[in-house]
C-alpha cells in the first residue's frame, strides 16, 4: 500500500465510479482542484481511495470528495487516509477542517472527533450535514 499524492486525473476517475457513478466526469470537479492538494492510496494496481483537502484563510480547511472503492470500504483505508490528511493539516498550523458529509456517513466522522454543525441539507438528491474538527 502506498500514500501519496494523486494525480488528479485519477481522483476525478475514483470520484466519479465511488460517488456519482451516474452522472460524468465533469459533475465531480471543485471548481477549485487546481488549488487544492489531493491524497490517495495505490493498492493491487490501482487507486482505491482519494481526498481532496483545501487550505483556507484564517487557519481552515475543507476536503471534500472522499471517496473508497466500494469492494475496499470497511477495511481501514479510508480511515488511514482521513488521519493522515488531518496530521498533514495539524503540521501545516491548521486549527479546524470541516467537510459537507453525506447524512448518513456522519457516524463514520464521528469516531475521528468530527461533530456535526448546523443542519440537515439537500444537495443534489441527497441529504448532507456539515461536519467539523478542531485540532
Amino acid at each position: 500500500m502506498m500514500l501519496q499524492e494523486i494525480p488528479i486525473a485519477e481522483v476525478l476517475v475514483l470520484r466519479q465510479k465511488v460517488l456519482w457513478p451516474d452522472k460524468d466526469i465533469d459533475f465531480v470537479r471543485t471548481p477549485n482542484d487546481d488549488t487544492g492538494i489531493h491524497f490517495g492510496i495505490f493498492l493491487e494496481g490501482q487507486w482505491i481511495s482519494c481526498i481532496s483537502i483545501f487550505e483556507e484563510e484564517h487557519q481552515r480547511a475543507v476536503f471534500r470528495k472522499f471517496a473508497t472503492l466500494f469492494e475496499f470500504q470497511g477495511k481501514g483505508y479510508g480511515s488511514h487516509l482521513l488521519e493522515y490528511s488531518f496530521l498533514y493539516l495539524q503540521q501545516r498550523k491548521c486549527k479546524t477542517v470541516y467537510c459537507s458529509a453525506r447524512y448518513e456517513k456522519q457516524g463514520f466522522y464521528k469516531k475521528f472527533g468530527m461533530i456535526p454543525k448546523g443542519e440537515m441539507y439537500l444537495k443534489n438528491g441527497l441529504n448532507y450535514i456539515r461536519m467539523e474538527r478542531n485540532f
